[in-house]
C-alpha cells in the first residue's frame, strides 16, 4: 500500500479528473473484492488480512467520493465532510455487517464522527461551540459504548474499549466551555465508572480506559479546585500522592482480577 502510494503520487497531478476518478475507484474494486474473496477463510492471519483489504476499500471509497465531490459535482467545501463521510459510513457499516472486523468497526465509528461533525458544522449559522461538540462525543461514545456491549457492532472488546475514549475524550473537550469545574468532575465520574464496570464485569480493556481517564482528569480537578487557595507546590504535592495511591489501588485490582481469571480457567 506503501509503495502504491507513492507511486500514484509521482502521477497524480498528471492525470486528468477522469483518469483519477477510474484510478481510485479501481483500486477501491480490487481491495473490495479481494477481502471478499478471503472472507470465507477462517485463519487468524487471513481474517486480519480481510479486515485490512475492506478498511483499505473504505479508504478508497472516501478518496473516489471526494474527487467526485470535488471536481466533477462541485459540492461546496463545507459539506465535503459530511458527503465523504456518508458514503465512507454507508459502505463502512455494510461491510461491517458481512464481516464485522475491528478495522472496520473502528472505520464505522470514524465515518460516523466525520458525518455527524461535518453536518453539524455545515447546518450551523455560526461556529458551533466546544459544548456542542463535547456533548455529541459525550452521547455518541456512551451509545456506541452500550451498542457494542450488546454485541450489535462486532468484536465487543474494541467497541466498548472505542466508546469508552470517545466518551472520554467528550468530557474533555467539554473543559473547553464555561464550567471547567463540572466538566473534570464529570470526566473523573467517567472514569471511576469505567473502572467500576471493570470490575463487575471482568472487563480489563475498562480498568486500563478508566485509569488513563483517573491520571488525566483527577489531576487537573484538584488543580482547578485547590490551585488559587493552597498554591502549586501543595496542588503538586496532593496530586503526587494522589497518583500514588490510584496506582497501588489500580494495580491491586489488576492482581485480583488476574487470580479470578486463573481460578475461572482451571475450574473449567
Amino acid at each position: 500500500l506503501g509503495a502504491l502510494a507513492l507511486l500514484v503520487g509521482e502521477v497524480w497531478s498528471a492525470l486528468a479528473t477522469w483518469a483519477r476518478l477510474a484510478l481510485a475507484g479501481l483500486l477501491s474494486l480490487i481491495a473490495l473484492g479481494a477481502g471478499a474473496l478471503l472472507q470465507s477463510r477462517t485463519e487468524p492471519a487471513l481474517r486480519r488480512l480481510v479486515g485490512v483489504l475492506w478498511f483499505a476499500a473504505v479508504a478508497g471509497v472516501s478518496w473516489t467520493t471526494g474527487i467526485l465531490a470535488t471536481e466533477v459535482l462541485g459540492v461546496p467545501e463545507r459539506w465535503l465532510p459530511t458527503t465523504i463521510g456518508v458514503v465512507a459510513l454507508i459502505v463502512s457499516a455494510l461491510l461491517l455487517l458481512i464481516g464485522r472486523h475491528i478495522l472496520v468497526q473502528l472505520t464505522t465509528l470514524a465515518a460516523l464522527g466525520v458525518s455527524t461533525v461535518g453536518t453539524v458544522s455545515a447546518i450551523a449559522p455560526l461556529e458551533p461551540e466546544a459544548l456542542v461538540f463535547g456533548v455529541m462525543l459525550l452521547g455518541g461514545g456512551m451509545v456506541w459504548a452500550l451498542a457494542g456491549a450488546g454485541g450489535w457492532l462486532g468484536p465487543r472488546t474494541s467497541a466498548e474499549a472505542a466508546g469508552a475514549v470517545v466518551m472520554l475524550i467528550g468530557a474533555q473537550v467539554l473543559t473547553a466551555t464555561g464550567w471547567p469545574r463540572a466538566a473534570q468532575l464529570l470526566a473523573a465520574v467517567l472514569a471511576v465508572a469505567l473502572v467500576a464496570v471493570s470490575l463487575s464485569g471482568r472487563r480489563v480493556h475498562l480498568l486500563y480506559i478508566g485509569a488513563v481517564g483517573l491520571f488525566i482528569s483527577v489531576p487537573r480537578l484538584i488543580f482547578e479546585v485547590f490551585a488559587d487557595t493552597i498554591g502549586a507546590p501543595a496542588t503538586l504535592l496532593t496530586i503526587g500522592v494522589l497518583l500514588i495511591v490510584m496506582a497501588v489501588g489500580l494495580g491491586r485490582i489488576r492482581r485480583a482480577q488476574e487470580v479470578h481469571v486463573a481460578q475461572e480457567g482451571q475450574h473449567a
